[in-house]
């Protein structure tokens, strides 16, 4: 019975879609009565099975066949869009990288931006600050140009005051000039006292000694410098006829003299010798240098011509004479 069984060829098949297909397909071989009824039982019962699956099979594709590739066809429909979007999100990719210094540099000139504004704020700053200082001497000029109003308003007053005070001030400084006047004589007056009270004789700013002890030409020239003073010398009529008349007739030397019997004359005290006026005063007949030895000019009688010349070594009266310097205050 095993022996038949094993000699009983296996029943295959295949679905292709809608076609089924058994093998192999030749005829069975001959066998004994049971497994003739045995075969057709389980190629019925394969067959059914087969059936039912190829059915099943058949509904299955009939039902998921059309959303398999609705599916498959989304699928594409998605994969492109994919692509699509990862294409796009490649060149935002490249446009991200070139943009990418562009936003470096962007970075850089915010940098600077914000410097530049910092900068600015110190400005600003400075600038309220200076507009501050600048308000406070505006309120300090408001109130001194109100002060310079108010003052303005006052001038007509001063004006009047100061025309007063003009007025007074020109009187004072009158009464100072006559002051500076009056003292100036005084002081003069009390110079003139101090020599005077020393022998000295007073007349047009000059001071002149009429001494009382006869000397040599020489020695009278040197007693004359040790006070400060010379031989007088005469430059007008005026101060010819004062010399003459305080000489009362007596014989006095003056500081006229000359170098040797051709010289010229001239005075001691360096005073310009006018010769014309000069020979006003000569007695007539004057000088004459007798004995060629006549180089020294002394006045002689109490006239206009009075002068005569004489030996220097003749011990007579003389006069000295020194200008008037007033002392120091």
């Amino acid at each position: 019975m095993k022996a038949a069984e094993s000699e009983v060829p296996d029943a295959h098949f295949t679905v292709d879609k809608q076609n089924v297909s058994l093998w192999p397909r030749e005829p069975p071989p001959k066998t004994g009565p049971c497994l003739v009824l045995r075969k057709p039982l389980t190629v019925r019962a394969a067959v059914i099975i087969l059936t039912l699956g190829l059915t099943a099979s058949v509904l299955l594709q009939a039902i998921f066949y059309p959303w398999f590739m609705r599916t498959i066809s989304d699928v594409k429909t998605n994969a492109q869009l994919l692509k699509g979007r990862v294409d796009n999100i490649s060149t935002l990719g490249s446009e991200v990288k070139r943009n990418r210094g562009s936003v470096e540099a962007t970075g850089i000139q915010v940098r600077m931006v914000n410097a530049s504004l910092d900068h600015m704020r110190s400005q600003i700053e400075k600038l309220e600050a200076g507009v501050k200082k600048a308000d406070a001497q505006i309120q300090i000029l408001t109130r001194r140009w109100e002060e310079v109003i108010d003052l303005n308003a006052q001038i007509p007053a001063l004006k009047r005051d100061l025309d007063k005070a003009s007025s007074l001030n020109a009187k004072v400084r009158g009464l100072q000039s006559s002051l500076e006047n009056i003292s100036k004589l005084l002081k003069r007056q009390n110079d003139i006292l101090q020599m005077v009270s020393q022998g000295w004789k007073y007349f047009k700013e000059n001071f002149y000694y009429f001494s009382r002890i006869p000397k040599t030409w020489y020695s009278a020239q040197q007693f004359c410098m040790s006070r400060d003073s010379h031989l007088t010398s005469v430059t007008s009529e005026s101060e010819q006829e004062f010399l003459y008349k305080v000489a009362g007739g007596l014989f006095y030397w003056i500081g006229l003299t000359k170098a040797g019997s051709e010289g010229d004359w001239y005075w001691v005290d360096n005073t310009p010798f006018d010769k014309d006026l000069s020979a006003r005063f000569w007695i007539p007949g004057e000088p004459n240098n007798f004995g060629n030895n006549e180089h020294c000019a002394n006045i002689k009688a109490s006239s206009l011509q009075s002068w005569n010349d004489a030996s220097c070594d003749n011990k007579l009266f003389f006069i000295c004479k020194r200008p008037y310097i007033p002392s120091e205050p």
